[in-house]
């Protein structure tokens, strides 16, 4: 949320007892069924091997999935199709686009200064999107925005896309040209086909790799997040996703989350457990930003994509290998999307559909 706040692990990873929430789960059932199968006469053969699969299920693996998120992500890629369709609706004075989803937007571009506008050289257009972002918290409902920075050989070009009908910080000027561009249609072709492969997607255009940026909390003090990125060359666009929560929403989960942190704390000390130093300095930084919360600053739900073209495939992975490279140096941590390429290109696209 702040330079004040520094940068904590996502609270999508919540964890128990120092494991996400579903490894927890499946672990005491594992237990479970296999200590039933120990202690109970005659019991069945399949209970123990049951109990041994929900274990195993557990273990993490690479990227930051564990085994069964593993076996889920392979079952959902094998059942759905290999196509996706992305289409946009450029009738009635605004654009509505479909892909896993439906948004209607608006498309701004901003009037550069410089080659990378968002790489940290520029303060002030950072500080006016945090403003702007908590005056939309004050609605009741919530507000998803995104920035779209595309690099090219001969230029580069930042796109911010809103809901219909909300104003853009000054320095924005509307471009529906732009927006047609990023979404990776033409004003005449107004659709595109993706055929999903496990690694990639093939388009009209060519190969795309699409990467997430999952953990940022090993970046430096006040270095810029996302200039090392921006800096990988050409035919590299990063996607900046954020869904602003309603105010009377970000209050309660604000306060939920310093209740769970506190009385997860106390549980462990009661029985004897020590806390670690990582736990207080998670339940300083909740409580710090249940008081900007409610002070009226916003509480956001934010996504990072780095889309990686390329003409063929050994091109396609030197590129991928060179982002990574680049984001290892500058402390991000970025997953590969192994058999979910169509869905994270869906999410990446300008008003994220889908999402």
């Amino acid at each position: 949320m702040s330079d004040q706040l520094e940068l904590g692990a996502s609270d999508a990873d919540a964890r128990w007892i120092g494991i996400r929430r579903h490894q927890a789960v499946l672990v005491v059932s594992g237990i479970g069924m296999v200590g039933d199968w120990v202690v109970r006469p005659r019991a069945m053969v399949v209970e123990v091997i049951m109990g041994a699969a929900l274990l195993l299920a557990a273990v993490p693996l690479y990227d930051g999935l564990t085994v069964g998120e593993w076996l889920a992500v392979g079952a959902r890629f094998r059942v759905r199709s290999r196509w996706t369709l992305v289409a946009v609706d450029l009738e009635r004075g605004s654009l509505t686009m479909h892909a896993h989803g439906r948004a209607q937007l608006q498309g701004y571009e901003l009037a550069h200064r410089g080659r990378l506008d968002l790489s940290g050289h520029d303060l002030q257009r950072s500080q006016e999107l945090a403003a702007f972002a908590d005056a939309v918290a004050t609605s009741d409902r919530s507000t998803h925005f995104s920035v779209h920075v595309n690099t090219q050989r001969e230029r580069a070009s930042t796109l911010l896309t809103l809901p219909e009908g909300t104003s853009p910080p000054e320095g924005w000027s509307e471009s529906r040209e732009l927006l047609v561009e990023v979404i990776g249609v033409s004003a005449t072709k107004r659709s595109m086909w993706l055929l999903e492969r496990w690694r990639y997607l093939r388009t009209s255009n060519g190969l795309v790799r699409v990467l997430r940026v999952r953990d940022f909390t090993a970046v430096s003090h006040g270095q810029a997040l996302l200039e090392r990125l921006q800096q990988s060359g050409d035919q590299v666009s990063l996607a900046l996703h954020i869904d602003v929560i309603s105010a009377q929403r970000a209050h309660r989960m604000a306060e939920r989350a310093v209740h769970r942190t506190g009385s997860d704390g106390a549980a462990a000390r009661s029985v004897g457990f020590r806390r670690t130093a990582r736990a207080e300095r998670s339940l300083e930084r909740l409580a710090q930003r249940e008081v900007r919360v409610a002070s009226g600053r916003a509480l956001l739900r934010v996504a990072v994509y780095v889309c990686v073209r390329a003409p063929s495939q050994s091109e396609l992975h030197q590129r991928v290998s060179d982002v990574l490279r680049r984001g290892h140096e500058a402390g991000l941590r970025c997953e590969r999307g192994f058999g979910r390429q169509a869905t994270w290109f869906c999410h990446q696209l300008p008003g994220g559909p889908g999402w």
